[in-house]
C-alpha cells in the first residue's frame, strides 16, 4: 500500500504530531510519504520526529489558494501513485477534495481533528456537492463529534477512530525538568504542580484558568500552575497578565512540552472549544491525571473521579471547585487516579491500535 499524507505544516500542533506518529505507524508495513505545502518553521516543527524510510515533500507553497497550486499538488501526487491520500486541516482539504474528483480509484481520509462547530461550514458545501462526490471518509476523532457531524450531515460517509500516539517519553533529562518547574517555584514540592500546554488563544480560555486559580490561591498558596505556549492573542495575554494570578506563570513557547509533565502532578484543560486534544493523550500515557472543562471530545477522554477531573460548565466555581478536589485526594486516591489514567490510553490511544483502526476501513 503507498500512502500520503497532505497537511499544511507539520509546524508544532496536535493534529501536526498525530500525522507524524501515524506516518511513522503506517511505515512499518506500508510505502509513505508526506507532503507539506506551506514552509515549515525551522524551529518549531515535527520534522526531526519523522522514521527514515518515509519520505517528506515541503511545497512552500505561499498563497492560500492558487489554480497553479492545484496543478501543482496534482502533478505531484499523480507521479507519487497513492492508493491512500490522508488529508488534515482545512486548506489542504480544499486542494484533495479537488483531486478526488480527477482521480476517483484513490481511497481518501479526512481526519476531522477539531470541533464539528468548526468544520460545519465546510463539511456543510461538501455535502451538497454528495451527488458529484461523496468518496471522501470523514474521520471523528471523538464520538462527540461523530455525533454533531451525524445529527447535521448524516449522508456525508463518515466514521469514529480516536486519536493515538505512542507513549510520551521525555526527551530532556530529569534535571533539566526539574530546573524547570523550580525556576517558577521556590516552594517545590510543597505544593501541587499543574501544567497547561497551549498557545494563548481564545479556544485555550485561560483566563479561566487564571481567575480559578486565583480562588485556589487562598486556599492553597503553595500550589501552582504553569502555562506553557506561544502567545498568539497579545490582546489575551495581557488580559491575563493583568489578572494577576499569584500561582500562574506564563512561562513561553517549549519544544517537547509534555517533557516536563513528568514533574507535574495533573494538566489543566480550560478550552472552550477541542477535538481530541494530543497534550491530553500524552499526559495520559504518562500516568498524568486530566482536569478539564467539557470540551469537544475531552468528554469522551476525561471519566469524571476515574482518571481526572470534568466539570460540567466553564465556570470560574466549576473549575477552581474540580482543582481543590484534587489538592485534597489522598496520595493513596492520587496514585489510584493516575495508574487509571496510563490504563486508558493502554486500553483505547496507543498509536498501533489506531494505525490498525484506519488499516481497516481501507480494506
Amino acid at each position: 500500500m503507498k500512502i500520503t499524507h497532505v497537511i499544511s505544516t507539520l509546524d508544532i500542533g496536535g493534529a501536526e504530531n498525530f500525522v507524524v506518529q501515524l506516518a511513522n505507524e503506517q511505515s512499518k508495513s506500508s510505502d509513505v510519504s508526506i507532503i507539506t505545502l506551506r514552509i515549515n518553521d525551522s524551529n518549531k516543527n515535527y520534522i526531526d520526529q519523522i522514521e527514515n524510510t518515509i519520505s517528506l515533500y515541503q511545497l512552500d507553497w505561499t498563497k492560500k489558494y492558487s489554480i497553479k497550486q492545484f496543478i501543482h499538488l496534482y502533478s505531484f501526487i499523480n507521479k507519487l501513485t497513492p492508493t491512500t491520500i490522508f488529508v488534515h486541516l482545512h486548506n489542504p482539504l480544499y486542494y484533495v477534495y479537488g483531486i478526488s474528483l480527477l482521480r476517483p480509484k484513490i481511497s481518501y481520509i479526512h481526519t476531522i481533528h477539531s470541533s464539528f462547530e468548526n468544520w460545519k461550514l465546510i463539511l456543510g458545501y461538501l455535502n451538497k456537492l454528495r451527488f458529484i462526490n461523496n468518496r471522501i471518509l470523514h474521520v471523528c476523532v471523538a464520538p462527540t463529534i461523530y455525533n454533531e457531524l451525524q445529527k447535521n450531515l448524516p449522508k456525508l460517509k463518515s466514521t469514529i477512530i480516536p486519536n493515538g500516539i505512542k507513549s510520551h517519553h521525555s526527551r530532556r533529562a530529569i534535571k533539566e525538568v526539574e530546573a524547570f518547574w523550580r525556576r517558577f517555584s521556590e516552594s517545590q514540592k510543597k505544593g501541587q504542580r499543574f501544567l497547561a500546554i497551549g498557545n494563548i488563544n481564545r479556544h485555550k480560555n485561560y483566563k479561566l484558568l487564571s481567575m480559578s486559580f486565583k480562588e485556589v490561591y487562598n486556599k492553597y498558596p503553595n500550589s501552582i500552575c504553569i502555562q506553557i505556549g506561544r502567545e498568539t492573542d497579545a490582546t489575551l495575554a495581557k488580559e491575563i497578565k493583568e489578572i494577576n494570578t499569584p500561582n500562574v506563570f506564563l512561562a513561553g513557547p517549549e519544544s517537547n512540552a509534555a517533557d516536563f509533565l513528568s514533574e507535574a502532578d495533573a494538566l489543566i484543560v480550560s478550552s472552550i472549544q477541542e477535538g481530541m486534544p494530543i497534550v491530553i493523550l500524552e499526559a495520559l500515557s504518562m500516568g498524568i491525571p486530566i482536569i478539564s472543562t467539557p470540551a469537544g471530545g475531552i468528554k469522551d477522554i476525561v471519566i469524571d473521579g476515574h482518571n481526572g477531573f470534568i466539570i460540567s460548565d466553564f465556570e470560574i466555581s466549576s473549575l477552581t471547585a474540580a482543582i481543590i478536589k484534587f489538592i485534597e485526594l489522598s496520595q493513596e486516591d492520587k496514585k489510584i487516579m493516575a495508574a487509571n489514567a496510563r490504563s486508558c490510553f493502554e486500553q483505547y490511544y496507543e498509536i498501533k491500535k489506531v494505525s490498525q483502526s484506519y488499516q481497516s476501513k481501507l480494506v
